[in-house]
């Protein structure tokens, strides 16, 4: 190969080299209507336009999509962009921007990635967890707390001990044991069935006060006497259960 050819494919290779294929970023704005996001990409901080967010399952007005947490973008506290200075830690979710075929007009967003300052969940070898971030009732926004740790979090948690757990990171939790048991926690359960409640079971506990009817009511069942005037003289409720 003579070193014209060789020049020719130096040049050809460093060209290529130059081409974005993928970026690393930082988000800077999101909008949740049109499922785009802004990215300032990294090391130089250079801000995208509106960048779409690829999914696997999204279409006409359905499918799986998760919102991005907008941040500035690796800003440090003397107002330069990129990795120089001190970091804020409000940066934004770290994400994979790809271009087709190198064109730096046809970014998409393709994948999210941690870092120190966004950590992931703990998750064990076998388990997997989904877990979100939302406003506590009276906080700030859901990235208040230090390192975008403001709010708890609904989550689905399957463990390798076959348990599964679900909850509202506010009192409610559904707990499958992986034994067959099901545990239900919360401040209040309401049931609301159009045609009718069943319970089979060798025994069943009620602990605590049990109204029929609505609340308030009398004893189901009393022994004494009871006057003209209303006035009871009684002993032996029947097991906190009042009738309406």
């Amino acid at each position: 190969m003579s070193d014209l050819e060789n020049t020719v494919l130096s040049i050809i290779e460093r060209w290529y080299a130059s081409r974005y294929s993928e970026r690393h970023g930082l988000v800077t704005s999101y909008d949740p209507q049109r499922y785009l996001a802004k990215v300032t990409l990294q090391p130089e901080g250079q801000e995208t336009g509106w960048l779409p967010i690829e999914t696997g399952h999204i279409g006409q007005g359905y499918g799986i999509a998760i919102g991005l947490q907008p941040g500035q973008g690796g800003v440090s506290s003397s107002g330069v962009g990129g990795q120089s200075g001190q970091q804020s830690s409000d940066q934004g979710d770290q994400v994979v921007v790809r271009f087709q075929e190198g064109d730096v007009e046809s970014g998409k967003i393709v994948q999210r990635v941690h870092s120190d300052m966004d950590t992931p969940p703990t998750v064990q070898s076998g388990e997997m967890v989904i877990w979100t971030k939302f406003q506590q009732s009276g906080g700030g926004t859901p990235d208040s707390g230090a390192g975008g740790k403001g709010g708890s979090g609904q989550k689905i948690y399957l463990k390798n001990d076959g348990s599964l757990m679900f909850t509202d990171g506010n009192g409610a939790t559904y707990t499958f044991d992986g034994a067959g048991n099901v545990t239900l926690t919360a401040k209040s359960v309401t049931w609301n069935v159009t045609n009718g409640v069943t319970i089979n079971g060798q025994t069943i506990n009620l602990i605590g006060n049990v109204h029929l009817g609505s609340t308030g009511g009398v004893p189901a069942a009393m022994q004494g006497t009871v006057d003209t005037a209303g006035a009871a003289d009684v002993s032996n409720l029947a097991n906190k259960v009042f009738v309406t």
